[in-house]
């Protein structure tokens, strides 16, 4: 007779067995499921870093104590125009402009004496010879093992700072002619004037208005007027010394600034050089158009004190003066003329004077 097996004999104990092999191998695959999906959010995470840090619009930078970059993002890396490896261990401030290494040291001296993040806007010299504005931002590192290091970010400005060139230039230069305009002649007419001041040198303004231009403009039409503007400008600067200065005010009318002409006969000279400039033809369409000028002249400084307004005002008459005399030829503002000058012989200016220049007339 066969005894009969127990519940807990040998073949249970090998289900059982092979009950927790099983358990265990759901468990496994579990794990290595769970494995899987952390890599996968490692791997994505890695994607993200990559792209906010190395893809960032902006450069990011790490320095050391010493000031050497010891890492830096693909960004900053293309901003500097230098292969990101080769950016390690070598020095931020020797990409910083010459003209900007002071306010780059400042920069780094206010932010380890107060901790508090810095901003400053330089220009960094890139490989190529090819100049970039950046917006810096420094703070410093929290990370207790690198203290004294600084982080960076350079923001690339190079767009603003053209704009605000030429915002900037629009605002003080006209358009037609690229002469400075009445803002920027107010300037420089102050500037002259504390220079005369300081060194005892005369200063000469004079106030130029073109005669016949606006029977050309009426004529022929606002695109020739323009060209005789833009040559007669043209003419009229290049026979001034540098230094002077000469402006268009509106329309046809312009104001010079002569500085240090010494000497009456330099005076005259240069002032009939500019009603000779001013009356050559201007070949336009396969026609001469020609005009000429009226030029009122004062000096400073004067016996009395007076403002930069008040000296364009003297001219402005004498001008009017010169174009009732006869036009193309100028006209002293008599009581402008200092006792330094009235002694060089500014008394024969004191007169209307003509040029052996034709009188002009549109052709």
């Amino acid at each position: 007779m066969i005894p009969k097996t127990s519940p807990t004999g040998p073949a249970t104990d090998v289900q059982h067995l092979l009950h927790e092999l099983q358990v265990h191998q759901i468990e496994l695959e579990l794990q290595n499921e769970a494995l899987r999906q952390s890599h996968l959010a490692l791997e994505e995470a890695r994607a993200r870093y990559f792209d906010l840090y190395d893809l960032a619009p902006v450069g990011y930078l790490t320095l050391g104590v010493d000031g050497l970059i010891l890492e830096a993002n693909l960004t900053a890396a293309t901003l500097l125009g230098v292969d990101r490896r080769a950016l390690v261990q070598r020095p931020l401030h020797a990409f910083v402009a010459k003209e900007d290494q002071d306010s780059f040291y400042l920069l780094c001296r206010q932010l380890r004496e107060t901790g508090a993040p810095q901003s400053r806007e330089v220009r960094m010299n890139c490989m190529g010879g090819r100049q970039l504005w950046v917006h810096l931002i420094a703070t410093a590192t929290t990370n207790v093992a690198a203290v004294g290091a600084l982080r960076v970010v350079l923001s690339d400005i190079s767009t603003l700072k053209s704009i605000e060139r030429q915002l900037d230039h629009l605002a003080h230069f006209d358009a037609l002619t690229d002469l400075p305009n009445r803002r920027l002649h107010a300037d420089r007419l102050q500037q002259a004037m504390a220079q005369a001041r300081r060194t005892g040198q005369a200063l000469t303004v004079v106030y130029v208005d073109l005669d016949g231009f606006k029977t050309i403009n009426d004529r022929f039409g606002h695109d020739a007027g323009d060209q005789i503007l833009v040559a007669v400008a043209s003419r009229m600067q290049q026979v001034l010394r540098e230094g002077d200065t000469l402006a268009r005010l509106g329309g046809d009318e312009f104001a010079a600034l002569l500085i240090n002409l010494g000497d009456i006969h330099t005076c005259a000279s240069l002032l009939e050089r500019l009603l000779a400039a001013a009356a050559q033809p201007v070949s336009i369409k396969d026609r001469l158009l020609q005009v000429s000028a009226s030029l009122g002249v004062t000096f400073y400084p004067q016996s009395q004190e007076v403002e930069g307004d008040q000296l364009l005002r003297q001219a402005d008459q004498a001008m009017y003066l010169a174009k009732q005399a006869g036009k193309n030829r100028y006209q002293v503002f008599a009581p402008a003329a200092p006792d330094n000058i009235r002694c060089a012989g500014v008394a024969d200016l004191n007169v209307e004077k003509s040029t052996s220049v034709g009188k002009a007339s549109p052709s």
